[in-house]
């Protein structure tokens, strides 16, 4: 690490490391600290690189410094309890001065702690619920820190969080994130909802961020979709182009072809439209949730395999939603959807060895072959699939120790886990007890999940954000190694690089911000700063 020496007459008398000399920063934290110290900042920084680390020296500054108190806000209770353990190690507080609500916490005791804490670690909805019902007063406090900031859109808890702040007394806002999004409007809407002042973004090409990289090793996995996989999307398509036409037929779009997205922003309007007189476009509505839905087959198909296409397909045809009924009994017209149902269900009896499953199962053995302590994290974007994967290679391998790692909430015939199980399951996984993590999205955001040698995408995701943060889960101390598997001619193909050309906008918008920003007038705290300057 890179020496923290230095006070107001900079170079001349050697400063103490941070947080009672128990932490020395790297000097990217140290430039970003100081950018956070003086205006509402929101942090881009790649995962494991420390944000929270950032987060902890600019509330140990407004607590010492200003004299006033923090809340720090994450999305999660996952990512609350890791963020309570590591400011309890690293801020100097009494057990008191420090709390933590999830929603666990009753009215009465939250009330409390509000006035005993300095530092308020917490989910937004409770905040927001407690600001709204004046158990505290937010105008009291002197910093909110926002992560996973990229959330602060809409109608999410933060927004109104941070208006409230922004309306009581101009304070410090800190918004931390490994990705904002690449989307120009979001930026913009995430920089006005948290009054950002200044946005500053560090990559792993940065000459002070690259030498604490090990470097990822990025390869797409190509594979060919066996031919009775093939014969079956063949057939979905000519069942999509059937639906299509009758769309196309109402006039509600110009000649052409039109994808899934666009049915779906259109819906709304050709909905309104048939309220609104039009009677006969009532039947193009059901015409175009017909061609949503199908689509997503044909996805599920491509992406995932024919269990998770099957249990689609069941769910079209036995549910007593309105609109997939009405789904069923379009597609039932249709010849090749029969057939369709037909092959499926012969295909699935036969069970056929899925070649995703095939290619991870290689390249965790191939890992764990060359080194028994490797760990590898395997993201799904299915439950349904992760329990299969997990399965599969349980059962056909002696060198992996696969778990199943899901989010809280249950679903449909799957419970989820409790949060004492996830911590579980993360605290194994760190033992080596589980070799490979078969996870969802809820292993992409913020968790304390340890380095890992591999990283497969069992499919490739088309959110810049998701991509960032699961290519995160490696790479930060050691080389690591990236794998994503691709079915030729998918929608694979489109995902991945959607998500490439949303990225490179990424960084080319927040680069365009900072370039417009001036420097600001830093306090004379030193070249290198250390919080004993402060006091």
């Amino acid at each position: 690490m890179s020496s923290v020496s230095g006070s107001s007459n900079a170079g001349k008398s050697e400063g103490k490391k941070f947080f009672g000399g128990r932490i020395e920063p790297r000097e990217y934290q140290i430039s970003l600290f100081e950018d956070a110290i003086e205006r509402n900042t929101l942090i881009v920084l790649p995962t494991g690189l420390g944000k929270t680390i950032i987060a902890a020296m600019v509330a140990e500054f407004v607590l010492k410094q200003k004299k006033e108190k923090v809340i720090f806000l994450a999305p999660t209770r996952p990512l609350i309890t890791q963020h309570f353990e590591t400011m309890k190690k690293l801020l100097d507080l009494g057990e008191d001065e420090i709390s933590r609500f999830t929603g666990e916490v009753d009215d009465e005791d939250r009330l409390l702690k509000w006035v005993t804490s300095k530092v308020v670690i917490s989910t937004p909805q409770v905040v927001l619920n407690d600001m709204r019902n004046g158990l505290f007063n937010i105008a009291n406090y002197g910093l909110i820190v926002f992560d996973e900031a990229h959330r602060a859109t809409g109608n999410y808890a933060y927004v109104d969080i941070a208006r409230n702040f922004l309306d009581a007394k101009h304070r410090l806002i800190l918004g931390i994130t490994a990705s904002p999004g690449g989307d120009r409007e979001k930026l913009n809407e995430i920089n006005q909802a948290l009054g950002i002042e200044a946005v500053r973004i560090k990559t792993e090409n940065d000459p002070d961020v690259q030498k604490y990289m090990g470097g990822i090793d990025l390869r797409i996995t190509t594979l060919k979709l066996p031919p009775d996989v093939k014969e079956l999307s063949d057939l979905l398509r000519i069942v999509i182009d059937q639906i299509t036409d009758k769309i196309r037929a109402a006039g509600v779009f110009r000649p052409g072809r039109f994808s899934r997205s666009e049915i779906a922003q259109k819906i709304g309007e050709v909905v309104q439209r048939a309220k609104n007189g039009e009677k006969n476009l009532f039947v193009t509505v059901t015409y175009m949730s017909a061609a949503i839905r199908i689509d997503y087959l044909l996805e599920y198909l491509e992406s995932q395999g024919l269990e998770i296409a099957w249990d689609y397909v069941n769910e079209i045809l036995n549910s007593d939603e309105k609109t997939l009924r009405k789904t069923a009994s379009i597609a039932g017209k249709i010849p090749e959807f029969n057939s369709f149902i037909v092959k499926l269900k012969d295909l699935v009896d036969q069970k056929l060895e899925n070649p995703k499953m095939k290619a991870v199962l290689d390249l965790c053995e191939e890992q764990i072959s060359e080194n028994p302590d490797s760990r590898v994290i395997v993201f799904t974007h299915f439950r349904k699939t992760s329990d299969l994967l997990t399965t599969y290679l349980r059962e056909r391998s002696t060198l992996l120790r696969p778990i199943r790692f899901i989010g809280q909430a249950g679903k449909s015939g799957d419970e989820g886990l409790k949060q004492k199980d996830q911590d579980l399951i993360l605290q194994k996984f760190r033992n080596n007890i589980f070799n490979v993590l078969v996870a969802t999205s809820v292993a992409e955001e913020g968790l304390d999940i340890p380095a890992t040698d591999l990283v497969i995408f069992f499919e490739p995701v088309p959110s810049e954000i998701r991509s960032i943060q699961r290519r995160g889960r490696t790479g930060r101390i050691h080389a690591g190694t990236v794998r994503i598997l691709m079915y030729e001619g998918t929608r694979d193909s489109g995902y991945y690089f959607s998500s490439l050309r949303k990225e490179s906008r990424m960084k080319k918008n927040i680069q365009k911000l900072q370039e417009v920003q001036p420097e600001p007038k830093r306090k004379k705290v030193g070249a290198n700063p250390s919080l004993d300057d402060f006091n």
